[in-house]
């Protein structure tokens, strides 16, 4: 098996754009083949980045030589994608969500786990530096026994409609963002496309989770951003209670409703101190450690990453299946954070906590002293 592995990226919108950028820095891992089904959107792409082949995503998973496949498509697509990638005998890199029907979650990991193949699931910010630092301050007890968390997600995405009857303004020609496009359907939202931040980023510091609780409410079905009407058929407002396995729990406020004023993102609450984390969107940033003493800390990241270095993840996979050992962001824990948004929405809908049937290995900490756009 070559040291480094051969990798294509299936879905050349936006954000393969940052994964082009960052895969030239990692040893790791080379991008040798891009597709999508705008044959013009991958060659465009390749030409950009100058990767030795375009193509249609058929074209690639037929490809002997890639070894793992990178799934950047629009999140309604990601389980159907990722089930062909396995099937096809690759390993497979998941954006987030790692899809949207559990079933589909469900299917890859076993795929993986039939085939001797791995998946893995974005986000990846978990390995910046704010993150291992934080992870590092617990698991040395900064905080003494973790009791509880807050985690608080306000980030606004459309009003209400205000203008009557009147149709919404005509969209564009040109390729879209499918937040654009897609944002207030099933699937989207912040919840599913902002949630797996913080899900991954407090699992990362504290474990896996075992029930939730929450009430879900979308204020208006019909959506105005920048003029134009969306309807909007899916709840887009969350608050409710994680409870971890490790027996915290976790206040939450999820909401592309709300005009926020400020709260912190992500705080660990201990038995002998508080922590506040930085944004989950972001990889590096200054830590707050609060002692029972009333003793106030700010603490600088101790580790590497603290720049965007999205594509770790694929790295950290890439080397983990030369080593043997398990990989970080792994499918199991993208299967377990689509299980945990599932949940806030059955919950709300039914009216009960709703017990977890999956659960998933706390990703190991990463090794002081290395270096950027190093894994191992």
């Amino acid at each position: 098996m070559p040291e480094t592995a051969n990798v294509g990226i299936i879905g050349c919108g936006r954000i393969s754009g940052a994964y082009l950028n960052h895969a030239q820095r990692f040893k790791a891992f080379d991008v040798t083949a891009v597709a999508d089904l705008r044959l013009e959107a991958a060659e465009a792409r390749a030409k950009e980045f100058n990767i030795p082949k375009a193509c249609l995503p058929d074209q690639l998973l037929a490809d002997p030589d890639i070894e793992t496949v990178i799934v950047l498509t629009p999140h309604k697509w990601h389980g159907e994608v990722g089930i062909s990638v396995l099937e096809a005998g690759k390993n497979v890199y998941i954006e987030k969500p790692f899809a949207v029907e559990l079933t589909d979650a469900n299917r890859m990991v076993e795929l993986a786990a039939e085939k001797g193949l791995r998946a893995g699931a974005a986000p990846d910010t978990f390995f910046g530096g704010a993150w291992q630092t934080a992870r590092s301050l617990i698991d040395d007890g900064a905080v003494g026994e973790p009791i509880g968390a807050f985690i608080c997600l306000q980030a606004r995405m459309g009003g209400p409609w205000k203008r009557g009857n009147e149709p919404g303004a005509e969209a564009p020609d040109h390729y879209e963002n499918f937040y654009i496009t897609d944002f207030f359907e099933y699937g989207v939202t912040w919840s599913f496309d902002r949630g797996p931040y913080y899900l991954n980023a407090v699992i990362h510091l504290m474990g896996p989770a075992k029930r939730v609780a929450a009430s879900a409410t979308n204020p208006w079905p019909e959506r105005d951003r920048g003029g134009r009407k969306f309807e909007c058929n899916t709840p887009t407002h969350f608050t409710g209670v994680i409870d971890f396995a490790n027996g915290a729990a976790a206040s939450f406020h999820i909401t592309s409703d709300v005009i926020g004023l400020g709260l912190p993102h992500v705080e660990i609450y201990g038995s002998d101190g508080s922590l506040r984390c930085i944004d989950p969107n972001n990889f590096g940033g200054r830590l707050r450690l609060k002692k029972a003493n009333g003793e106030t800390t700010d603490i600088d990241s101790t580790f590497g990453y603290n720049g965007n270095s999205r594509g770790v993840g694929v790295a950290d996979m890439c080397s983990a299946i030369r080593a043997g050992r398990p990989h970080r962001a792994s499918g199991e824990m993208g299967r377990h954070v689509v299980e945990i948004i599932h949940a806030l929405h059955t919950s709300s809908s039914e009216g009960r906590h709703v017990v977890l049937e999956s659960t998933c290995p706390q990703p190991a900490a990463l090794p002081s002293g290395m270096e950027d756009w190093e894994i191992d």
